[in-house]
C-alpha cells in the first residue's frame, strides 16, 4: 500500500494565489532547453565515440547512438534554444512567427570534445519525438541561414574520393568545421555547414525517402536543393540533424509547428510549399533509458531481456506483489546454481537500477542452505551475479539471503565477493521489498525500501549490464523458490525533470514531469521572487515553509500527485495574466517517501 502524501481534496486556490501574487521587476528568465537528463561525468567524449562506431553496420551504429542520446551524452551548449523569427503578411497584416532551434546540428560529447552525427531520419525523428521537438522545413532553414551571427562556407569531399559514408569522415568533416568556427561561441547560432534533413510535404508520397535541403554559399544560395533521391538507409558526412522545439509563437501566442504548417493562412510563415500535415518521419523502434518492465502474465514487455540459462516463468506468489497482479516473473535455472536476467545499453555507462523483488524468509531451511536474490549493475560476465565457481561474477550487487535475511552491497569481481557495507546488516521476515543501486561514475548507491543503505566509491567495474540476479545455495534443488519480480525500472542518475512551458493560447501553462518511476509520488513548488534561483535553498527554489506546506495540503495536481505508467505526469491551466515570471522545481518521491530526486530547477514567464 502507497503513503498518501494527502488527504485534502484538489481546490485551484492554492495555484491562483501563487501565480496571481503581484510580483517585482525580475531577471530575465532562461530560454527554452532541450529536456534530457544531465549528461554524466562517465560518459563518453566526442572523439572516443568515433572509435566505438566504427566498423558497426548502420543499425547497430544507430542503437548505441539512440543510447547514448537517452543517457544524456550531449553537449550543454546544444541543449539551450535559441530563437529566429519570420514573418509575412497575411491578410493585409503583418504577422510575426519565432521559433526555437538548437544553435547548432545535433551531436554527442562534452563542449570541449563533441561530435556532430549524421544519423537516419528515422532516429532523428525518434529524439525529436522524445523532446517534444521537429525538423525544421525548407522555408526555416532559410530563415535560420539569416538569422545565423556564424555563417561558415560549405567544405565539400567528393565522393569520388572520400567515403561519403564513413564514420571516420563524419568526425573529419566534424573537425573541419570546427576550425573554421574558431573560437567564435558554442552557443550563437551557426549555419552554413551541413545539409539538413527537412520536414517536408514531399514526405508523404515519398515515406521511404529522406528529404535534405541546404548548406548554403557565403552568398546566401544554398548547394542542395530540395531533394528526395536518398533512401534512409543513406546517412552521409554533409547531412546533419537541426531540433526545432515544436512549441512557438505567432504574434507572442504560444502554438505549435504542427498547427502553423496545417494552417491554409499562417503556414507562410514557415513554409514555402503551401499547407502540409503529414510531414514526418517513422520514427526507430528501440529500446532505451528509461526502460521499466511490469512483468505481466504473459512475460516481460521489454525485448531486451537476455536470460543466462533460462527464460523467467510468470508464477503466483504469497504474499501477492504490490501491484496488485496476479503473477510476478520467477528468474531461476531449475538445474541451480546461478541465473540472471540482464539488459546491456550499448556505451552508457551510468545507470539507477530498481526492482520489487519478494523476500521470502526460511530460516527453517538454513542446514540445507539459502537462495540469494537482488539486482546488480555494470556486468562484465554475461550475467553470472555473484557466482564464485565456474560462473565467476563480475559486477555491483544488492542481495538478501533467504536464511538469515542478510543484505549485502557486493562487489562481485573474479569471482570474489566483497559486502562494501561497514558491519552486516541483516533485514529478516518476508515481504516486498524495493531494491535499488546506482552506479555513476565511481559512486555507487545502495537502496532498500528508499533506505540509503550506502553510499561509496569504487572503480572496479566501469560499464556493463544491469538486471536482476539470483543464486541457489541448496544441497537440495527443491527447496528453490527463484527470484521474483513484481516490476522493474533502470535510467541513468538524475534522470527525473521537470518542464515548465507556456500552454497553447493565451495565458496557458503546463508542468510536465518525466522520466520518473511510474507510480512514485511527485511534489512541485513554484516561486514568483526569483530569491536565488537556481541556488536556493529548497532545490534551487527560495519558497517560504507556508507556501510549501499549502502546496503538499492542497492536493492540487500542479503540486502534488502520482506519477503515471510511463513514470510521466502533465499539468495544464489557462487563464493566467501574462508577464508572471515563474521559478520551479519538482521532487520524485518513493513510496517509502524516503527517497528523494530533484529535477533541475526550471523558470519561464506567462504569455
Amino acid at each position: 500500500m502507497r503513503r498518501s502524501l494527502t488527504k485534502l481534496p484538489c481546490t485551484t486556490t492554492t495555484l491562483a494565489l501563487v501565480l496571481l501574487t503581484a510580483c517585482g521587476t525580475v531577471p530575465a528568465q532562461d530560454p527554452p532547453e532541450l529536456a534530457m537528463p544531465p549528461r554524466g561525468n562517465a560518459a563518453v567524449t566526442g572523439s572516443a565515440l568515433l572509435s566505438s562506431l566504427r566498423g558497426l553496420a548502420l543499425a547497430d551504429r544507430e542503437v548505441l547512438l539512440a543510447h547514448e542520446f537517452a543517457a544524456g551524452n550531449v553537449p550543454s551548449f546544444l541543449r539551450k534554444l535559441v530563437p529566429v523569427t519570420t514573418q509575412a503578411t497575411i491578410g493585409g497584416r503583418t504577422r510575426t512567427a519565432t521559433f526555437w532551434c538548437t544553435p547548432d546540428y545535433l551531436g554527442f560529447g562534452t563542449d570541449a570534445d563533441w561530435f556532430r552525427m549524421p544519423m537516419t531520419p528515422t532516429l532523428a525523428q525518434s529524439i525529436a519525438d522524445r523532446l517534444d521537438c521537429v525538423m525544421p522545413t525548407r522555408r526555416m532553414v532559410d530563415a535560420i541561414w539569416a538569422a545565423a551571427p556564424v555563417k561558415l562556407a560549405p567544405f565539400p569531399y567528393s565522393p569520388s574520393i572520400y567515403d561519403i559514408l564513413s564514420v571516420d569522415l563524419f568526425h573529419q568533416h566534424h573537425l573541419q568545421i570546427e576550425s573554421q568556427r574558431g573560437a567564435r561561441a558554442q552557443a550563437l547560432l551557426v549555419a552554413g555547414i551541413k545539409k539538413d534533413v527537412v520536414a517536408s510535404a514531399l514526405i508523404a508520397d515519398w515515406p521511404d525517402r529522406v528529404v535534405i535541403y541546404g548548406w548554403h554559399y557565403q552568398n546566401g544560395t544554398p548547394i542542395q536543393p530540395l531533394w528526395k533521391g536518398h533512401t534512409f538507409l543513406h546517412v552521409d558526412y554533409s547531412h546533419g540533424i537541426r531540433l526545432v522545439a515544436r512549441r512557438m509563437t505567432v504574434d507572442g501566442v504560444t502554438t505549435t509547428v504542427d498547427a502553423v504548417l496545417a494552417d491554409p493562412s499562417l503556414q507562410v510563415l514557415l513554409s514555402d510549399e503551401g499547407p502540409f500535415a503529414s510531414w514526418r518521419y517513422p520514427a526507430i523502434a528501440s529500446e532505451s533509458f528509461p526502460l521499466h518492465d511490469t512483468f505481466p502474465v504473459n512475460g516481460p514487455q521489454l525485448v531486451s531481456w537476455r536470460s543466462k540459462f533460462t527464460a523467467p516463468v510468470s508464477v503466483a506468489t504469497s504474499p501477492p506483489p504490490p501491484s496488485g497482479d496476479a503473477t510476478a516473473l520467477r528468474i531461476m535455472d531449475p538445474a541451480g546454481g546461478t541465473e540472471s536476467l540482464r539488459i546491456t545499453t550499448g556505451l552508457a555507462r551510468d545507470a539507477g537500477v530498481q526492482a520489487d523483488l519478494l523476500c521470502e524468509f526460511r530460516p527453517e531451511l538454513a542446514a540445507n542452505g539459502f537462495e540469494r536474490i537482488g539486482v546488480f549493475v555494470r556486468d562484465r560476465a554475461s550475467g553470472a551475479f555473484d557466482g564464485t565457481l565456474s560462473q565467476q561474477g563480475a559486477c555491483y550487487a544488492l542481495t538478501w539471503d533467504s536464511h538469515d535475511g542478510r543484505v549485502r552491497c557486493l562487489r562481485c569481481n573474479a569471482g570474489v565477493l566483497t559486502d562494501l557495507l561497514p558491519a552486516p546488516r541483516f533485514v529478516p521476515g518476508t515481504a516486498w521489498r524495493r531494491f535499488r543501486v546506482e552506479a555513476a561514475g565511481d559512486r555507487l548507491a545502495f537502496f532498500l525500501d528508499g533506505e540509503r543503505l550506502l553510499e561509496t566509491s569504487d572503480a572496479t567495474h566501469a560499464q556493463g549490464a544491469f538486471g536482476i540476479g539470483f543464486h541457489e545455495y541448496f544441497a537440495t534443488n527443491a527447496n528453490m523458490r527463484g527470484a521474483r519480480a513484481d516490476s522493474f525500472h533502470a535510467d541513468v542518475p538524475g534522470a527525473f525533470t521537470f518542464v515548465m512551458r507556456p500552454g497553447l493560447g493565451i495565458g496557458g501553462l503546463e508542468l510536465r514531469r518525466s522520466r520518473g518511476v511510474p507510480g512514485d509520488w511527485y511534489f512541485t513548488a513554484l516561486t514568483v521572487v526569483p530569491g536565488s534561483f537556481p541556488n536556493g535553498w529548497f532545490f534551487g527554489l527560495d519558497p517560504t515553509h507556508d507556501a510549501l506546506g499549502a502546496f503538499l495540503g492542497s492536493g492540487h495536481p500542479a503540486f502534488v500527485g502520482a506519477l503515471d505508467a510511463s513514470g510521466s505526469q502533465l499539468f495544464a491551466t489557462s487563464g493566467l495574466p501574462p508577464g508572471i515570471p515563474l521559478q520551479g522545481v519538482s521532487v520524485e518521491l518513493d513510496p517509502s517517501v524516503r527517497l528523494l530526486s530533484p529535477s533541475r530547477a526550471v523558470a519561464m514567464t506567462t504569455r
